[in-house]
């Protein structure tokens, strides 16, 4: 099969651990500078049972999530939200950080 950019992984086993966390770190601080700590969080605990359908829809989504994360991050942000422990991690950050 053709892949146009071999760059982007397709699993999430492909993401370095240090690489997930600053990922899951520039999305908490986006959050929180822009004063959305309470619906992010409610949307993230609503969500987390649907955590994999979550991570999927953000493909609907792309025009609005590439506003902070460019290129293939968009891509490993999403793999990174399939599973339950990242989304836990991300309210984690997001309270951390405000």
């Amino acid at each position: 099969m053709f892949d146009p950019n071999p760059e982007i992984p397709h699993v999430l086993e492909d993401i370095p651990e240090s690489e997930q966390r600053a990922l899951l770190e520039k999305a908490a601080t986006w959050i929180v500078r822009r004063g959305l700590t309470a619906p992010a969080i409610l949307f993230l605990e609503i969500g987390k049972p649907l955590n994999f359908l979550g991570s999927q829809l953000l493909i609907g989504f792309s025009p609005f999530i590439q506003v902070v994360f460019k290129g293939d991050e968009y891509q490993k942000f999403a793999l990174i939200l399939e599973r339950d422990e990242n989304v836990e991690l991300l309210i984690e950050l997001i309270e951390a950080h405000s």
